[in-house]
Order: C-alpha cells, then sequence, then structure tokens
C-alpha cells in the first residue's frame, strides 16, 4: 500500500516539515497514529519519556510547576512540532509537563526506537538537533526579554502565541486568560491589563472570556515601534 504524508503542508519551520519524505515515512512506520482529548496529558515533567509525539494536528501547552502547584507556562506548540524528543535522546527525565489545549492527533513514538531513528537516519536528528537549537535560543531570548519592559514583553508573547495558533492568519484567536498571559510573560496581572487595554484602544486586539483576537501585522508594527 503507499504510503499517504498526514501532513504534506508542515510549515518549513517546523520538524515535520524539515523532514525528507523517505524519512518522514521511517519516522510513521516506528510509530503509532493516536489521538489525544483536551485536557490529557502527553508527558509529566521529572518522570522518563516512555515515546516522542509528532503532533499532526491539535495544540498543547508546555509548562512547569513548582513545589506548590504554580504554573510557569513556557510555549504553545501546534501542527509539524515535536515533543519529548529531547528525553528521549539524552536519557533523562523530561524537563516540562506537555498538556492538550485543543484535542491532538499525534505520531507517537516509543523512547528507544526514536533515539535509534536519529543515529539510523542522520536526516532525522538534524532537525531534532536545529530544534534543541531553537529552542535554546528561545530560552536565551526570554531572559533578555526580562530586561525589556512590560510592554515589549506582552506584544513578543502575543506574537509567538498567534503563530503557534496559525502561521499564516492575519486575525488569530488566542485561547488563553488574561492571567495565563500574565503568567507567561512573567509579570503583575495590573501591568499585563494595561498593555492590552491600550492595544485594545489601538485596534491590535480584542478581548473576551478565556480569549484574546490578534491583528498579527498590527500587533508587529507596535513591536517595531518600540525597538526605535
Amino acid at each position: 500500500m503507499t504510503w499517504r504524508d498526514p501532513l504534506p503542508q508542515a510549515g518549513p519551520d517546523t520538524f515535520w516539515g524539515a523532514l525528507e519524505p523517505p524519512d518522514r515515512q521511517a519516522l510513521a512506520g516506528a510509530g503509532a497514529l493516536c489521538s489525544y482529548p483536551r485536557p490529557a496529558t502527553l508527558c509529566r515533567e521529572g518522570e522518563a519519556a516512555d515515546g516522542v509525539f509528532v503532533l499532526y494536528g491539535g495544540l498543547v501547552e508546555v509548562f512547569r510547576a513548582d513545589s506548590s502547584g504554580n504554573r510557569t507556562v513556557l510555549t504553545r506548540r501546534g501542527a509539524g512540532e515535536i515533543v519529548g524528543d529531547m528525553a528521549a535522546v539524552d536519557g533523562g527525565p523530561v524537563s516540562a509537563t506537555v498538556q492538550v489545549l485543543r484535542q491532538v492527533r499525534a505520531l507517537v513514538v516509543p523512547a528507544v526506537r526514536f533515539a535509534a531513528l536519529c543515529r539510523e537516519h542522520p536526516r532525522i536528528a538534524w532537525p531534532v538537533l536545529t530544534n534543541a537549537v531553537a529552542r535554546l535560543r528561545d530560552s536565551d531570548l526570554h531572559r533578555h526579554q526580562h530586561r525589556l519592559d512590560t510592554r515589549r514583553r506582552t506584544v513578543q508573547c502575543l506574537l509567538e502565541l498567534a503563530r503557534a495558533e496559525s502561521r499564516s492568519g492575519e486575525l488569530v484567536t488566542i485561547r488563553l486568560t488574561q492571567r495565563e498571559l500574565a503568567d507567561m510573560v512573567l509579570a503583575s496581572l495590573v501591568s499585563v491589563t494595561r498593555v492590552l487595554e491600550e492595544l485594545r484602544r489601538r485596534g491590535v486586539v480584542s478581548t473576551g472570556r478565556g480569549r484574546i483576537q490578534v491583528r498579527v501585522p498590527a500587533l508587529r508594527a507596535v513591536l517595531d515601534e518600540s525597538a526605535r
């Protein structure tokens, strides 16, 4: 039977989009297709990695929690992205919890098999490496952003979230509360609310219960202004 790519239009900046068709097929042959409803947990911080998840659809949130249960949301990932790969490669525990925000369809590859595939197929290992480097750069960028004002950090965070929701949309709805946004920005709710009020007045965002709608080009223009 001819193999059919489940995500042929994956963006070139995603893990799946960076793979050549033969490598996609090899990876697909090593795993199983699974579905996960909200709010299923794909992997949990501190636990061993059972599998690697290549997202074919849906949206997940990646977060860490302290001993009191307070969450720090690190990022959101959607179609074409991969989670659980770093723990599978180095054999260490999972570094963050991954929870489903919107029903996920994913290829699940056992961690041991995924590590073996990376050794056998350098063209699979390379996107894994570039993804790891990108996350390291993001981590460095976020540390740098903490020196920036809350307004700019909030705008940058909204742009990242909009990109996770839709890589090409100009009007994007992000499902999260203002409290959750403040936690991601690492700023007070009052400070973030003030930024959102300004952006609403300018027609850049609109807000509702548990959602923020973003006009991406206009938001980029606001970010450009603050960089001058």
